[in-house]
This record gives C-alpha cells, sequence and structure tokens, in this order.
C-alpha cells in the first residue's frame, strides 16, 4: 500500500508522528486488506491542528477528518473514524451476500447412514435428479430405455403399481429393479 504523508500551512511532518501513522495504517490494513492508497494531509488553524485522511481501496474510498489540539490526538480521532466506516462498509457486504451462496462454497457433506469409504479419497457430492414416473407396462418400458441416452428409467408399472427401475447394464442387457413383497 502507498502511503502519502504531507504536511499543509507550514507544517513539517516528524519522524515520531510518520511511525505512529505507519502503525495504525498498518493495522487498518489488517481490517480492510483491500486498501490500495492512503492520504494524510496536516496543518494547522489557528489554534487547531487538523489532520485529514483519505483511504483508497478496492471499490471503495473512505475519508475522515479530526481536530484536536496536537496531531496525535487528530489522527487518532480520523482513524477512529475511519474504523467505524470500514466496519460499517464490511457489514453491509456480508448482509447482502445470501446464506445459499455462502453455502454452496462449503465442501460436500457425506450422506448420514452411508457406509463410511476406505482411502482419503474425498466424498463425491450427491446428485439428485427428480423425473415424474409414468405408468406403463414393462415392454413400454423397454422401449423408452432404448430411447433414452442416460441409460436409467424410473416407471410404474402398469400391472402392479409398484415403482420399478430399467437400466442398461454395461453388457447391453436390460435390468428391472422391482420392491421386494
Amino acid at each position: 500500500m502507498v502511503l502519502h504523508l504531507s504536511g499543509r500551512g507550514g507544517v513539517s511532518v516528524s519522524p515520531d508522528i510518520r511511525r505512529r501513522i505507519d502503525v495504525k495504517i498498518a493495522k487498518m490494513q489488517r481490517l480492510f486488506p483491500k486498501l490500495i492508497e492512503a492520504r494524510i494531509t496536516l496543518a494547522t488553524e489557528r489554534h487547531r491542528h487538523l489532520a485529514d485522511v483519505t483511504l483508497q481501496a478496492k471499490r471503495a474510498t473512505f475519508r475522515a477528518e479530526g481536530n484536536a489540539s496536537d496531531f496525535h490526538a487528530a489522527v487518532d480521532q480520523a482513524l477512529a473514524t475511519l474504523v467505524a466506516q470500514i466496519r460499517r462498509k464490511k457489514e453491509r457486504v456480508t448482509a447482502k451476500k445470501p446464506r445459499a451462496v455462502r453455502a454452496q462454497r462449503a465442501a460436500p457433506r457425506p450422506i448420514a447412514g452411508s457406509p463410511p469409504e476406505l482411502g482419503d479419497e474425498p466424498v463425491p457430492p450427491l446428485v439428485v435428479r427428480r423425473t415424474s414416473v409414468k405408468p406403463m407396462s414393462i415392454e413400454e418400458a423397454v422401449d423408452q430405455l432404448r430411447l433414452r441416452n442416460d441409460g436409467l428409467l424410473v416407471f410404474r408399472n402398469a400391472r402392479t403399481r409398484a415403482v420399478n427401475v430399467l437400466r442398461k447394464r454395461p453388457d447391453g442387457g436390460v435390468e428391472l429393479v422391482e420392491p421386494a413383497g
């Protein structure tokens, strides 16, 4: 991050103030890591010491002023205002993100009741497909299966009224799965 520190109206920036500002801006960098540039201008008007601080971040600009009896207090006041601005910005951003987006980024969890797999391989995510169950005879279901590309057909047996599954086997045969009982 680039730090521009200047004095206006005959104000010279002492090394003590420069070190103090460096430390404070480093803390701001930890709070909001997307900071690109910091511009700090110190000035005096009559008996007041003014600190004007502008932080340029990725997609945001923060600005605050502080005035006090000395530069240390003025800089502290301006940076405290900036910390409050940054926190409000972060809260707004996290409040806008829907929880579903954050949940999708999480790794898929294994299904309860599934047997544990051997090895350290990750569990593949569960793919859920919904299909309508149409009543048809086994012969009609075999014809429908031959028209499909995925090799799987769920149907309601017209004779028994039970849900059956037809599957194309790797050897080219057809397998019928019926409920027991």
